[in-house]
């Protein structure tokens, strides 16, 4: 029994975890230009900073991934060599989409989302935000009322939009190799 298809089912995985460190490190890329200090930056240390922020991504993007590197292969493995396979192994490729897409949707959006937020508060979007709930009139005002906040969710839907873009092309590609 060769195992091929399973090492396809790795490579996919890998591509997937690339493109959500990519669209990761474009958020990053989105909070250094819209929070780019008056003075400028110390360019010298942007290599430094932004390989710092890639291990934090891949850190989110590894627990993000714990649930599809764990299902995938294993079922890949159950199903290798079954009449079945490739119907399921597509309607799985497709529930992995479905569940990469949804996380990374909402990833994407706060990564987005924090650039801005970066501005006012001087730091990261975190559980206080939730505190906001209470008065969801003011705070809508506050995020519809500027249109620099609008801009923002403009690319917030452009980078998502183009994440499962990619992300489906990652998915037919991969199913083009099923046996």
């Amino acid at each position: 029994m060769s195992l091929k298809p399973f090492y396809r089912v790795l490579g996919y995985l890998i591509s997937v975890h690339v493109l959500c460190l990519l669209s990761l490190t474009i958020c990053r890329i989105i909070l250094l230009y819209a929070n780019m200090p008056s003075e400028g930056i110390n360019w010298s240390l942007l290599p430094t900073a932004m390989l710092i922020g890639v291990k934090f991504d891949n850190l989110i993007a590894c627990y993000m991934a714990i649930a599809p590197v764990v299902f995938l292969p294993v079922f890949s493995l159950c199903l290798l060599g079954k009449p079945m396979y490739n119907d399921w192994m597509r309607k799985a490729v497709t529930g992995i989409e479905w569940y990469y897409g949804i996380v990374y949707a909402v990833l994407l959006f706060i990564g987005v989302a924090d650039a801005r937020y970066y501005t006012f508060f001087e730091n990261h979007l975190n559980i206080s935000v939730t505190e906001w709930f209470g008065f969801v009139g003011d705070t809508a005002g506050l995020v519809f009322g500027d249109n620099i906040n609008l801009i923002f969710l403009a690319i917030a839907i452009v980078l998502i939009g183009a994440y499962i873009y990619v992300l489906k092309a990652i998915g037919k590609q991969y199913q083009k190799t099923l046996i």
